[in-house]
């Protein structure tokens, strides 16, 4: 799985949600609200839309 500071959101990709332990299909025209709202929860987590966001993978 890849951190976070490398996550591209304008591209698609399978981002891992850790509160839920779940992956979730990344979609780019959710790169807006990405850049808007996400904020560093915690080292390589992201807080964004009530998610927690600790990792990728490509599609």
């Amino acid at each position: 799985m890849n951190p976070m500071d490398t996550f591209n959101p304008d591209e698609p990709c399978r981002v891992h949600e850790g509160l839920n332990n779940t992956f979730i299909d990344w979609k780019p025209e959710w790169a807006a609200r990405y850049r808007e709202y996400a904020a560093p929860h915690d080292e390589g987590v992201i807080a964004f839309d009530g998610l927690l966001l600790d990792g990728w993978v490509p599609m």
